[in-house]
């Protein structure tokens, strides 16, 4: 969409959205704070965002990042977790966090295979919590157009997304010197999960972000990647 057919004036309204990526697409930024090499994302079925990381401390003991990159908690797989298969420990250490769309988390370790309930509900919401810093979601609005967009799997990105961008992107005046609206750029990536040979393994592909803000309302009024 060429932004010079943007409506400066055009009304923003605060909207929720259903992730319509396929299950095996989720969105990243690059963490302000690298974690550790061989970290693993948290990703969410619900809005196919990665909230955080985990490197494998030891079979059955994670050190757990935010999506920033800075190191929150150890956790350990609970006591009533099933048990596992002396096979399957080799499999935990690379095994990817998926937080369920009912807000369960399960480690994905192999094809057709998840191993119990293993981040407790106080991790979760720890990193939950840590998304919400900063400028709010809720407090972002959307035009008709750009709310049309993120219905659209090829269009979509998750909501914390376009509000780092904001937050931690690179700012500048609209190309088109639309009073009012200005442009965040910010580098990004999409995972692909692939199963290969009954392990999970995610495919990374970085892209720029455009966001085009009005910032007297904070209405998104146009974003695309490159």
């Amino acid at each position: 969409m060429d932004i010079r057919m943007l409506d400066p004036d055009e009304p923003g309204y605060f909207l929720n959205f259903r992730n319509p990526l396929p299950h095996n697409e989720y969105y990243a930024v690059k963490p302000q704070f690298m974690p550790p090499h061989g970290a693993r994302p948290i990703v969410d079925d619900a809005t196919g965002l990665c909230i955080g990381y985990t490197v494998a401390h030891a079979p059955g003991l994670w050190q757990v990042y935010d999506a920033d990159g800075r190191f929150t908690t150890l956790e350990e797989a609970p006591l009533q977790t099933p048990l596992i298969d002396p096979l399957d420990i080799a499999l935990i250490a690379f095994g990817v966090f998926r937080l369920l769309s009912s807000g369960r988390a399960v480690l994905d370790v192999a094809a057709g295979k998840s191993i119990g309930s293993v981040l407790s509900e106080a991790t979760l919401n720890m990193l939950r919590g840590r998304l919400k810093v900063g400028l709010s979601v809720r407090n972002l609005k959307f035009t008709r157009t750009t709310a049309a967009h993120m219905a659209e799997s090829g269009r979509y990105i998750p909501v914390n997304i376009l509000e780092k961008a904001i937050r931690y992107g690179s700012r500048s005046p609209d190309a088109q010197k639309m009073p009012g609206m200005f442009l965040y750029r910010i580098k990004m990536t999409r995972l692909k999960k692939i199963v290969e040979h009954d392990k999970i393994r995610y495919v990374h592909k970085e892209y720029t972000l455009h966001v085009v803000v009005r910032e007297r309302d904070w209405t998104i009024s146009h974003f695309h990647i490159d």
